[in-house]
């Protein structure tokens, strides 16, 4: 039963992700989000249309619980399968949780709209692109060792009192 409780979760949360990103541009009326549950082998999807401008957009939405890019490469393989069936106002985008940069370009290269749940999107409608960015993971972007964090390598903060507002310093590694 948590497997189905995450899976909703995850639809939920990445119909709210797409939703969200099409909202920055009031041109962009989304009229109708329908969720096709997952089948054999399959993550779940979603089909979205929107108007832009007046045109009606479909947005075929493959929703993968892993970005990683060799579990990226499955699903990209059949949206474009699925892409050869589909008339020319429709745009197949790929969305989970987190879209690695190397992920990103995949879907690029493939000519794939993407979202992410952290906030990343690349969606282009018509006479609309969408290109949203946010700072890469901080695990992901560690630029100083471990040990430089190590607790007795540091200084203790300084703590300073002015005019009875007590401020800290941060440690200096």
């Amino acid at each position: 039963m948590r497997m189905h409780d995450a899976r909703n979760e995850l639809v939920t949360r990445a119909a709210a992700a797409l939703t969200a990103a099409l909202a920055e541009v009031s041109t962009v009326k989304v009229k109708e989000i329908r969720h096709e549950a997952a089948k054999a082998g399959r993550d779940s999807s979603l089909m979205v249309h929107v108007d832009v401008f007046g045109r009606r957009h479909i947005l075929a939405c493959a929703i993968q619980s892993d970005g990683q890019p060799q579990s990226l490469i499955p699903a990209l393989e059949e949206l474009c399968a699925r892409a050869t069936q589909r008339t020319e106002d429709s745009m197949p985008i790929v969305i989970a949780p987190y879209l690695s940069p190397e992920a990103q370009m995949l879907c690029k290269e493939s000519h794939m709209g993407f979202v992410d749940l952290e906030g990343n999107a690349r969606l282009a409608l018509g006479e609309v692109f969408i290109v949203k960015r946010t700072l890469p993971h901080r695990s992901q972007h560690r630029t100083v060792s471990a040990a430089a964090w190590h607790p007795a390598k540091r200084e203790k903060p300084a703590v300073r009192s002015n005019a009875g507002h007590i401020t800290a310093q941060p440690a200096i590694a």
